[in-house]
């Protein structure tokens, strides 16, 4: 595709942000840096675009912070979701009830804690010691704990977006390959945090809904900028253009990305942004 006029000559059409480790830092908090790089990006043209694992609810509120409103897309559950600010859905992939059955009893035989993600509310078995020490932080509106998520779900016949396993993060590494393997071709097992394991529709990744709004807008994936810090980005730093790995990431996300810059803590994207649009 020719460069569009009114990006100055900036080669990239979109720009593309995961949220936790990317540009909200691990308190939660966006640098004023961080805010400024991506209005630099608006004001030559360029559409932005978040793509994070977290539900809609919460990606929304992060994304205004980040200056998205109106009918802006964003990209939640991990590429299941591409929802409006607005509330309008664009996409919305989900799980068979038969299949999330078989992950939930996988999950309760291994005794790992288990999170069943619907469109506005979270089923959720009772709390581990993994969950009280990685996740006391986390308030989640819309969170039932029931005995048996497995049992919910057969009574209630909804179709969750996405399934999460929350473990210690040095124990994930047991099972992993394993949930990997049993599922493999017909659910998307990744990590996106050191204790947080998801499992989704092999349809629901970034890249998948990346590749959606491409088409809407009429953007080929080489105009595709992306950062991302963790394994549920990979796919999305892959199809992308330009990838840009982005902290303290492990081997596989570095390999997957064109670029690796310094975390968020240190205002990685935010330099790395003003060098593209210096070199524009």
């Amino acid at each position: 595709m020719a460069v569009a006029a009114d990006r100055n000559g900036f080669r990239f059409a979109l720009g593309a942000f995961d949220l936790d480790g990317t540009v909200l830092r691990r308190d939660l908090t966006i640098t004023e840096a961080t805010l400024q790089s991506l209005e630099r990006l608006r004001e030559i043209g360029v559409r932005l675009v978040v793509a994070t694992g977290r539900r809609y609810e919460a990606a929304r509120e992060y994304a205004r912070r980040l200056g998205f409103g109106g009918g802006d897309p964003v990209i939640c559950y991990g590429g299941s979701m591409v929802r409006r600010m607005n509330g309008e859905t664009l996409l919305h992939r989900t799980l068979p009830v038969k299949t999330s059955l078989e992950v939930l009893r996988w999950a309760a035989e291994r005794g790992l804690h288990a999170r069943v993600f619907l469109d506005g509310g979270i089923v959720s078995s009772p709390n581990t010691s993994a969950v009280v020490r990685h996740m006391r932080y986390l308030k989640e509106p819309g969170l039932s704990v029931v005995d048996s998520p497995a049992e919910w779900l057969e009574r209630s016949g909804e179709r969750p977006v996405k399934i999460v396993f929350v473990d210690h993060p040095e124990e994930i590494g047991n099972w992993l390959g394993e949930a990997r393997e049993a599922f493999r071709g017909r659910l998307f097992v990744t990590r996106s945090l050191p204790h947080y394991v998801e499992v989704g529709n092999p349809a629901g990744t970034k890249s998948k809904a990346l590749a959606f709004l491409c088409e809407w807008w009429g953007i080929g994936p080489e105009e595709v900028l992306a950062f991302g810090d963790a394994e549920n980005d990979i796919d999305m730093l892959r199809f992308a253009g330009h990838g840009v790995a982005v902290g303290g990431m492990n081997a596989a996300v570095r390999e997957a990305a064109d670029a690796v810059v310094a975390p968020i803590e240190e205002d990685g994207v935010a330099r790395y942004i003003g060098r593209l649009l210096g070199e524009a």
